[in-house]
Formats: C-alpha cells, structure tokens, sequence
C-alpha cells in the first residue's frame, strides 16, 4: 500500500489499532515528549503506538491550531512496515529493489505544500514566523530551545543540480531564523555546504520539510550513496516517481505532499552557537559552531499535521527508522565493492542503530570478512563492526557476541582501524575541546572491526538436535507452561565437523545402545603418557 499524504497515513494508523489520539490539553514544551517517552521505556515493542495530539499548547499559554504527530514512523517495526506498505518480512527487500532501481522524479507547477504561504514582514512577527509552528522540546529541561526532529534539509550540488534530502535537527532561533547540524564532513548538506563556499559563494540555497509521506521520510532518514538522489529512491519505494515543486523563494525542489515548507538560505561562511540537544547515542550533545538558515518563506497545506520523531536515548523512534533501513545502504556500498557474498548488514539498536554493525557473510577466501569490515569502517559511520557466519542471528546481541566470544582470536581477528569523524559521540572528545566539525583539529575517530566468522569447520552446536526440539513445544503447551518466545537457535546443527562415527554413536544413544559404543571405546585404551 502507497500512502499519498501523511493524512491518509494517519488514517490508516488509526484504522490498523495502532494510534492514540490525545485530545485533552498537552504542553508541548513540558509534556508532550516526556508522554511518548514512557512506551519506549516501560512497554514490548508490540504495544507501541503512534500518538496525535490534537489540543496542543505551550509554556506560555499559546494554543496551536495544527496537532502534532509523534511515533507515526517507527514507534515498532509493525508501525514502520506499515508506513513502508509492506509486511515486516518485506523491508529489507523492498529497500534493495528501490536503491537499484531508483525512479526520476516528476515536477508540478502547483502543490498542496504552497496553499498557505508566510513571506516578509510576517515573518518577523512575534509568533507569525517559526513560532506558529507547534516545535515541541524533545528533552525537557536539558535542550535549550525546540528542536525539528523530522526535519528533511533539501540543499543541491553547485555544479550537478544533484538533490540532497538529509534528515537533521533544526534549532528555533528566532521567528525567521533556524539552526541545523550536518555533522558528516563530506556526506549530504555538509558537502553541499563546503562546494558552495569553495566556489565563493556566501549564501547556499536550502529548504527544510516538515511532514510528507511516510516514503519520503524513511528516505531522509536512511543513508543513501551520495551520488544518488533520494527523491529518486523514495518514488522507487511508492511505486511511482514522486512530485516536486519549486520553492517560492529558492530555486530548490521539495516534495509536493510536504505538510510544511521552510525556505531560506545558509550562510556558507558564517557560524554561530548551536545545542545542547539530546542525541541518539542517549546522550546531550555538546554546544558547538555550527551553520543555520535564514528563512525566507514559509508554506504549508491548509491543515497541515506537524511531524516530529521522538529520537535521544535508544530504543527510540529514530533508532528503529536507522536500524531497519540504514543497513541496506551499507548492503549496497558492499555489493557495489565486489562482496556480493555480503547477505545481510545490521545496524544494531541497542547502539542508536549507529555505533554497532554486523555483517552476515559467506566468506570465499579466508580474508573476506576484514576486507570488508575494513571498507565499512572507513566509509559508513560506526565504531565496531562484526562479521558473522550464516547460522548467526545478526539482530541477537547475545548470539553475535557468543559468536564473538568463541569464532575469534583477538591476535588474529580483531583490528583497529581509522574510522570517519563520530561528531556525536561523548567519547570523542572532551566537553569544551573541538569536535572538529567547523573548526580546530578533529579528534581521533577508531573503529574496532571484529572477523567472528568460523576459521575452520567447527562441531555442532550442543542443543538438541532439530527433530528432537520439535517435539518440546507440542509437550510444554500441553503441560500448559507460560508462553514461549523461542531465541534462536533453540536446536543444534552441524558446522562442518562431524564424522560418521560421531554420528552413528548419537543415533544409538537415543536408541538406548550407548553401551555398544561403551564397549568400543574400550577398545582404544593406552597407556598413559608425559
């Protein structure tokens, strides 16, 4: 299923059991986040839900007239796949067919996004500008100002016209006036950003999108290589090649079925103070230079719906959003690389979906999984990175590290290597000492790549074997034990050393002959020797 509008979206939310719809008043500075936050910590994944809140006010008594959205996109995988319009099991396809097949997208000379429009004077008025916009505060009493969490920055290539469409947070600064922090050196806007100042130019073009169409924001959030448009990728994942528009003041395209529209300019040359905000590594991130975007209009649907991702410390929304589809863009890096051996990549969410990969691999030559780790470190953001055998469940944190802890030798297996800048990582630098994102020297970024792949055949594993497990279950229910959620593996299997003889003598074993092989081995008495 294709959602056109993030409307008919929340539709469908409600209409599959998944939405709450909040109508008494909540105090989006104070209330509203700290609300959500409580599934994230105290339910099963499976009973989180999206909530609308629909009577939104803030600290200093304003009522807004538009609602506010939060956990629509990836408050579970259920709620993501349903976004996606496909069954959970379906994701990870779904995002490679659209990455190779991607889809140009098709320009409109009029949209739903440009029906109310917000230019000069207006913008500077006390609540006429950015203010009229219900930007709740993602971490009371820490962050030091609303910050848009689903946030999608459109900028474009000085020379290519290439779009980029990256999600990052969005500072409220003043009514026209909008802090960001693209904290990728080379990647998306932060590239667009230098290209432009390189080539002399002070101001850089650039819109920020509020709210679209679940496609369009699964795409924003995901990495995609630089040389491809993620316009491109989100029509390929709706089937259809999306329409864009052109903002009314910059010559930028932005996605027609936007819920809001912000437009405006960056200054290539200029920086000022940005932050503290809450981040998905669980932690408050630092208070640095960083770039911001003078607004110059502001358009929107008539009753437009304000999208906002409830992110900080995972398991979140935005940890979910990375974890399903972040992997597939490194899936590709790696197939494009030559390691088509490469069947799955997990950004783990346990980490933020970020810090911890892992790569299940059919390794051909014994090197496989290093080189490709080793290319994976020094390309997509990360700090370790582990490399698994096919039977390994790449989302169990417990059987990667089992693997970890019994497929591989520190001296052999294990390496350090230079790593791009992790700009939000505490441990990268000192509060107060440069993160090197605008200024002074960067500090130090590692990664610690791990081969947890067997490097011989190994013995089975010591469970039961398959057809005996199979059996358990059927008995438990009829004991009328407490439910099960089965981990796997729950029944042993061969990997690759077992002699005939082995077998034969487990198969009298649980024919009640073992003292035949008691007998035999008998036989094979030595002497012992120093």
């Amino acid at each position: 299923m294709h959602w056109p509008t993030l409307a008919s979206y929340v539709e469908g939310l409600e209409k599959a059991g998944k939405l709450v719809r909040v109508t008494i008043p909540v105090n989006k500075d104070t209330e509203l986040h700290p609300l959500v936050r409580l599934q994230f910590r105290g339910l099963p994944e499976s009973q989180r839900k999206a909530f609308l809140f629909e009577n939104v006010t803030d600290s200093r008594g304003r009522k807004y007239e538009m609602p506010v959205l939060v956990g629509a996109l990836a408050a579970s995988s259920e709620i993501y796949a349903l976004g996606f319009g496909v069954p959970v099991k379906e994701i990870s396809n779904t995002w490679r067919k659209a990455i190779a097949n991607p889809l140009t997208p098709a320009e409109v000379k009029q949209a739903a996004c440009q029906a109310v429009v917000i230019t000069g004077d207006e913008l500077t008025r006390d609540g006429g500008g950015l203010s009229r916009l219900p930007i709740p505060i993602s971490t009371p009493g820490f962050d030091n100002a609303p910050y848009t969490t689903a946030s999608h920055w459109v900028s474009k290539h000085p020379d290519t016209g290439l779009h980029n469409l990256g999600n990052y947070r969005g500072m409220m600064k003043a009514e026209n006036r909008i802090g960001t922090l693209p904290a990728m050196i080379g990647v998306g806007m932060r590239e667009h950003i230098d290209l432009w100042r390189a080539k002399g130019i002070e101001r850089m073009p650039a819109a920020l999108v509020v709210g679209a169409p679940p496609h369009v924001t699964y795409t924003a959030v995901t990495r995609i290589p630089n040389d491809m448009c993620e316009y491109d990728v989100a029509g390929a994942l709706s089937g259809k090649p999306l329409d864009v528009v052109k903002c009314l003041t910059q010559d930028i395209m932005v996605p027609a079925e936007a819920e809001i529209v912000i437009e405006g300019t960056i200054p290539t040359d200029v920086l000022e103070m940005e932050g503290a905000f809450g981040e998905f590594p669980g932690y408050m991130a630092a208070r640095d230079y960083s770039f911001f975007m003078d607004v110059t209009a502001i358009t929107m649907k008539k009753k437009p719906i304000f999208l906002a991702i409830l992110s900080q410390m995972p398991p979140s929304e935005s940890s979910k959003m990375r974890h399903i589809s972040r992997g597939e863009g490194a899936y590709k890096f790696l197939h494009n690389a030559g390691f088509d051996n490469v069947t799955q990549v997990e950004y783990l969410e346990c980490a933020g979906a970020n810090a911890l990969v892992v790569v299940k691999i059919k390794k051909r030559n014994p090197d496989d999984a290093k080189n490709a780790l080793r290319l994976l470190a020094g390309k997509f953001i990360g700090k370790i990175a582990i490399a698994v055998d096919e039977d390994i469940n790449a989302l169990d944190v417990e059987n990667v590290m089992w693997a970890v802890s019994y497929r591989s030798q520190p001296f052999r297996d294990m390496e350090i290597v230079e790593a791009p800048l992790f700009a939000l990582d505490p441990s990268a630098a000192a509060p107060g000492e440069s993160r090197g994102l605008t200024h002074g020297k960067a500090p130090r970024s590692t990664a610690l790549i791990i081969d947890a792949t067997m490097p011989w055949p190994y013995p089975p594993l010591s469970l039961p074997k398959k057809e005996f497990m199979d059996r358990a279950p059927e008995m438990w229910r009829d004991l009328q034990l407490p439910a099960l959620n089965l981990k796997e593996p729950w029944w042993g299997y061969s990997l690759g050393h077992w002699t005939e003889e082995e077998e034969q003598e487990a198969d009298l074993a649980v024919q009640g002959r073992h003292f035949e092989t008691g007998i035999k081995q008998a036989q094979t008495r030595r002497k012992f020797s120093e």
